[in-house]
């Protein structure tokens, strides 16, 4: 079997999936998803733990590579640490990120690398018909109101 193509996945497309109910419906694509170790072990809802028995993969950094973190903290202030992670993993792979945070979506571009966000991933579910259009409106409109909650709460 060939080796899959790999996506890396940042926290906030792992917390929209999970609001989304999708979680289980994105693995179905033939992609390899992974996330970095860091974001594993801040995610809460959904845990790190429930990903990886779903099938999600995590990739760690070399002590080497976490030098190369604070080169792009210097550079991108927008992007959260740990998503900083996620954007050096696609770097080594070689492959797309997958995000909603558009300071994430800017400093890819810069370095070259590849962003889609989560309605491009909704599309290829419904294009591949894992989902059907109507599950991807429920699915959107479940995500809005998880983040406008999120927003009222203050995170």
């Amino acid at each position: 079997m060939p080796e899959l193509k790999k996506l890396i996945l940042d926290t906030s497309i792992c917390i929209d999936l999970y609001h989304g109910k999708l979680l289980k419906a994105v693995l179905q694509l033939s992609y390899k998803f992974i996330l970095p170790d860091v974001i594993i072990e801040e995610l809460n809802e959904p845990s790190g733990e429930l990903l990886l028995e779903l099938g999600f993969s995590k990739e760690g950094t070399t002590g080497e590579e976490t030098k190369d973190i604070f080169t792009l903290r210097n550079a991108y202030a927008g992007p959260s640490t740990n998503d900083l992670f996620a954007l050096l993993l696609a770097k080594r792979n070689g492959c797309p990120i997958i995000t909603g945070d558009n300071a994430l979506r800017n400093a890819a571009k810069q370095e070259g690398i590849t962003a889609h966000g989560l309605l491009w991933l909704m599309d290829a579910l419904v294009e591949l018909k894992i989902i059907t259009e109507s599950n991807a409106f429920k699915a959107l409109k479940s995500i809005i109101e998880a983040r406008q909650l999120a927003a009222q709460e203050g995170m």
